[in-house]
């Protein structure tokens, strides 16, 4: 763009004046993305002979930014910055049509005679990107991202191929080039994440693919069984067994994880109750998360589960991963308070995995603490984390806190761990997680009634 455009452009904004430009006034007067779809379908059909035909998306910023651009100063004023934007892409768009891909992101076929030539845009591209947006006075700092794909060298269909290119825009934002090749398994990967969201609430209505397997903890100091853990197992029909580490980071980030966390305790409890009429009385831990403290109704709606199946809090565990964070940690504090009150015990689970562990620590009124695996896997041939580990235990029993060594294999480990009294342990070594039948058999005939 020339000195004299970008002399007129920041004059007006001194001015306070709506910067609009005739060609580009609405956004919204950008190609739509279909067209561009179809333009890429023409375009993977010709048989070049020499130079490459490219598609490129450039993402003016992230949804989240565009977010608080909307949120602090309106729509017109986001249009604007666009409009902005586009203006300094003339050089381009006076050949290239330029297609809408998402709010902020716009994509366009760049047919380029050499590699040389390519670098060159790029290059051109980065400049202009790099130039601060001033609207109406006011100076915005955004980080734009550019993708990157040659069309005559990609395998997949166009949306996708359209899909992993926006993505690799993404990328590009934190790249230290501003660019990002594309990608065609970011693409796969973002189709199965979307099949997984999409098919949950028909997996918690259809018998047989949800289902919970069951794990014991066993007291260090006697050997004897004190909780068993409720394991959510996924087998999806199509897709087949699908870890919880997949799926529940996705769930998380919707609604559904409400549904899904009182769709394990609901069955959980459940079994624990039918348990217990047999007169085996263990408690059950449930893992719940983070995102279920911000809900109103949570403790109601626990409260409403053990009174339905007349099963005792004192009987239930609740544990959440200190490796996902609270949005709002006093919330969440008040949340565990009540439970606490109510005779539910609060279990911090995977320890020493998160962001901020101490302060978890300090701020959630838990009484068990469970080391995470990743942990306790490092114990027989590593000082420093046996060191680390010892000094866990001993600050947990200084809170009042009992001790869970998650993921312990071998009899060794054990023998550790109960040296330094650690107070409970579970892990293959105790046994796999199994179904309910199972695990009830297993039980009984490992810890018969005394």
């Amino acid at each position: 763009m020339s000195k004299s455009i970008q002399s007129n452009r920041q004059g007006s904004a001194i001015r306070g004046e709506n910067l609009a430009f005739t060609d580009l006034d609405d956004p919204v007067a950008l190609l739509e993305r279909t067209l561009l779809v179809k333009e890429i379908v023409s375009v993977k059909l010709e048989k070049l002979q020499e130079g490459h035909i490219f598609l490129i998306v450039i993402n003016i910023a992230d949804t989240n930014h565009y977010d608080d651009i909307i949120g602090v100063f309106g729509y017109k004023f986001a249009d604007d910055l666009l409009n902005i934007r586009l203006a300094d892409l003339q050089f381009i768009s006076k050949i290239q049509s330029f297609f809408r891909v998402g709010f902020w992101s716009i994509g366009f076929i760049y047919r380029s005679k050499t590699v040389d030539e390519m670098k060159s845009i790029r290059t051109l591209l980065n400049d202009v990107l790099a130039k601060p947006l001033i609207c109406r006075g006011i100076p915005i700092a955004i980080k734009a991202g550019i993708g990157v794909c040659d069309l005559m060298k990609s395998p997949i269909a166009a949306e996708d191929l359209l899909q992993a290119t926006y993505l690799a825009g993404q990328a590009g934002a934190a790249s230290p080039t501003g660019w990002a090749e594309c990608n065609y398994d970011h693409a796969n990967d973002h189709r199965r994440a979307f099949t997984l969201i999409s098919d949950i609430s028909n997996a918690m209505n259809t018998p047989g693919q949800f289902k919970l397997a069951y794990q014991a903890r066993v007291t260090l100091r006697t050997g004897k069984a004190d909780a068993v853990e409720a394991l959510l197992r996924w087998h999806h029909p199509v897709l087949g067994r699908i870890t919880p580490d997949e799926f529940i980071p996705l769930v998380e980030a919707t609604g559904l994880i409400r549904d899904l966390t009182f769709w394990v305790l609901s069955y959980a409890i459940s079994q624990a109750a039918k348990w217990h009429a047999d007169n085996q009385k263990v408690k059950i831990c449930v893992k719940i998360s983070t995102k279920n403290l911000e809900e109103d109704d949570f403790v109601g709606r626990i409260t409403a589960l053990l009174e339905l199946h007349k099963f005792s809090p004192k009987f239930l565990e609740l544990e959440f991963s200190e490796r996902r964070s609270f949005e709002n940690p006093s919330i969440a504090r008040s949340r565990f308070l009540e439970l606490r009150a109510m005779g539910v015990n609060i279990s911090i689970d995977d320890f020493a995995t998160g962001k901020d562990s101490f302060r978890t620590l300090a701020n959630i009124p838990a009484n068990f603490l469970k080391i995470d695996r990743r942990v306790i896997k490092f114990l027989p041939d590593n000082l420093r984390y046996q060191a680390l580990v010892r000094s866990m235990i001993h600050m947990a029993h200084e809170m009042d806190m009992q001790v869970v060594a998650e993921g312990v294999e071998t009899s060794a480990v054990q023998e550790m761990l109960r040296a330094w009294n650690c107070d409970f342990a579970e892990g293959y070594l105790i046994n796999w997680p199994m179904p309910a039948d199972a695990f009830i058999s297993w039980f009984t005939e490992t810890f018969p009634r005394e």
